[in-house]
């Protein structure tokens, strides 16, 4: 048991009462889930303000687990690794947007697109994960899909048509659509198990 399972089950053992329709398991979890997040969030920020890359860096954030918190995906059991791979992550995203010379309007726009169309198909398969914390109800699974497919075409279409008027904001929101795609793949899960069984 790590320490942030060993810290959740103590505050959810502390708040439960009788009338908590949730059980102590589900609460340690849920709050498991809010500390790495915090932990992310400030380990992220401190990074991207020591690298100059605060501003490519919270749009990216933000888009990114906006899509993630409707559509969950793959996650990794050790906090370390997935503190260390999310820092990695963001900030090489960040980096990215950051050093990304502006090309030509009309490929970026055909890029954009089918990155777009791929992250929108994935998304219509696999949203939300069922490998994670997401409610099996049918209802809430439903709905989180066509929030999030409507979330990542609309959002592609302004980016694809904003392109020439805010080029580092449009790129941020697609590679946020292509990052969170690729965690939801069932093969992303596959090697991510593969790898943690091995170590």
């Amino acid at each position: 048991m790590t320490w942030t399972e060993r810290l959740s089950l103590r505050i959810a053992q502390s708040i439960k009462t009788e009338e908590t329709r949730f059980s102590v398991g589900q609460l340690a979890h849920g709050i498991e889930i809010f500390l790495l997040n915090v932990m992310n969030l400030i380990a992220i920020v401190a990074f991207s303000f020591f690298l100059d890359l605060i501003g490519e860096v919270i749009p990216l954030l933000l888009f990114f687990f906006g899509l993630r918190l409707l559509t969950g995906g793959v996650h990794l059991k050790n906090p370390w690794v997935c503190l260390i791979f999310t820092v990695a992550l963001i900030i090489s995203g960040g980096f990215l947007i950051k050093n990304l010379p502006e090309f030509s309007s009309p490929f970026v726009q055909i890029g954009m697109s089918v990155i777009g169309g791929v992250g929108f198909l994935i998304n219509y398969f696999y949203a939300p994960a069922k490998h994670t914390y997401m409610p099996n109800d049918p209802k809430i699974q439903s709905r989180n899909r066509i929030i999030v497919l409507l979330t990542i075409g609309i959002g592609c279409l302004f980016s694809v048509t904003l392109i020439g008027y805010t080029y580092k904001l449009s790129m941020t929101y697609i590679l946020a659509v292509l990052l969170q795609s690729v965690l939801l793949i069932p093969r992303t899960f596959q090697i991510v198990s593969y790898l943690e069984n091995k170590s």
